[in-house]
């Protein structure tokens, strides 16, 4: 089917950045419908072997070499013919001849970009086509592609023919979410699988900005989001040394949940922290976005710190008590604005897997208090977390509770939350890590 009036959408604002701040070894996701570990297995849907145009495939092509005339990036791409670019505002479209009805097509931002709002918005734009019904809309597949998540989704639709019956049509799409040169493609044909896949993700290894390379990651760590046992998004972790002794920790989650009418709704979020040498919070800057629409914005910096550390050898220790907060932003048209002093000092996530590591996992004690800092359950105050061994459910098994939200979670021997399960609006949502890398000393 040759369905290209999308394509003005990913070039515009359908595919646009509403965050504020930017979020080693490939490695692939268990598929959908695979149990998470720490949950009860149930056995997985067979997927029936694609047939007629759906099985279609390509052997590997000749590598052609792409340069953005603007020198914004470098690249190679398989293709049957030297793709095409085109410069948009922000963006440069790269249409990519497989020697089929339908070319590929690819967008290279240069801003960071809302990785489960993009692909809705072009999902949508195809269900929105003239005499359209989309029969399925669904996550495939989430993976590390060149040090940056990648999320699969595949539209399946059928569309009015001209003689008055329904032709069967398939969109399939890949965004990989780089913090330098976020990608985004698509292609509407049925078939193809697994060549698409092969083809976008050689090109995000290939994307390369000319010039000084960014530092590489101190850490870097995936986790597969479940909605009741079915992909539904990522949670990507990475940190990396800046000036000064400073660490900057920039997490990012995409998540396609359930909607309206059996349809999807993308929720994205970023929290970028910077720790001092003592690896204390200076500055946290977190952003929400639903449905590419940005719902929440607040940037927290530190402010007095008490004259002495009175914090104890235990998990308090970790932070500096008494220190003082001040918090600026927007939650929809609301200004947000004020201060507040935590009477613990503000965790990290590296200081609840140390405390987790240390305390818990070590029996020094069966619990751990923390505060920490969570916007989207309350922008104005530090939320109280009580982390709790729980031996009845094994010897790295632990409960954390914020406030009225409790999760299960298992830990490995670092204190990293390799499995956790919580209770959402929508259903069960489990975390699993599946890809942790380190380079250097934690």
């Amino acid at each position: 089917m040759r369905r290209f009036a999308f394509l003005l959408c990913l070039a515009t604002a359908c595919a646009g950045p509403s965050r504020t701040s930017r979020p080693g070894a490939e490695t692939p996701a268990p598929q959908p419908g695979t149990p998470s570990a720490g949950t009860p297995a149930e056995p997985p849907v067979p997927e029936l072997e694609p047939t007629g145009p759906s099985a279609r495939e390509l052997p590997p092509l000749g590598k052609h070499r792409v340069d953005s005339p603007e020198r914004v990036f470098t690249a190679e791409v398989e293709a049957t013919a030297p793709p095409t670019l085109a410069r948009n505002e922000g963006s440069t479209r790269i249409d990519i001849p497989l020697g089929t009805e339908v070319a590929l097509a690819c967008f290279v931002y240069e801003r960071p970009l809302d990785a489960a709002g993009a692909l809705l918005a072009v999902a949508k734009a195809v269900g929105a086509g003239p005499g359209v019904t989309v029969r399925r809309m669904e996550p495939t597949e989430v993976a590390v592609v060149a040090g940056a998540p990648a999320l699969f989704l595949r539209v399946d639709y059928e569309t009015a023919t001209p003689g008055g019956g329904m032709g069967a049509g398939q969109m399939k799409l890949m965004v990989s979410a780089s913090p330098e040169l976020p990608l985004l493609c698509a292609h509407d044909e049925p078939g193809y699988t697994r060549t698409f896949r092969r083809i976008t993700t050689d090109l995000a290894r290939s994307l390369q900005v000319p010039g000084r390379p960014r530092p590489p990651t101190r850490r870097e760590e995936l986790r597969v989001l479940k909605l009741d046992g079915r992909l539904a998004g990522f949670d990507w972790r990475t940190s990396r040394s800046v000036t000064g002794g400073t660490t900057r920790t920039e997490s990012t989650t995409s998540l396609l949940l359930p909607g309206t009418g059996g349809g999807l709704r993308a929720e994205d979020s970023t929290t970028t922290t910077l720790t001092d040498a003592r690896n204390h919070l200076v500055e946290l800057r977190h952003a929400r976005a639903e449905e590419g629409v940005l719902a929440l914005q607040v940037t927290l910096r530190r402010g007095r710190e008490p004259a002495t550390n009175t914090g104890s050898s235990g998990p308090e220790g970790l932070t500096v008590p008494g220190t003082s907060y001040r918090y600026e932003g927007r939650q929809g048209t609301r200004t947000l604005k004020g201060t507040f002093t935590s009477k613990r000092g503000l965790a990290t996530e590296d200081d609840v897997r140390v405390a987790v590591e240390k305390w818990l996992l070590s029996g020094d004690t069966s619990e751990v208090v923390l505060d920490v800092y969570r916007p989207a359950e309350d922008v104005t105050a530090p939320v109280e977390l009580s982390l709790r061994r729980d031996a009845a459910s094994g010897p790295r098994a632990i409960t954390l509770t914020a406030g009225a939200n409790t999760a299960k979670a298992r830990v490995n021997d670092q204190g990293l939350l390799e499995w956790t399960e919580r209770a959402r609006p929508e259903g069960k949502l489990t975390s699993e890590l599946v890809h942790s890398q380190a380079r250097g000393p934690y």
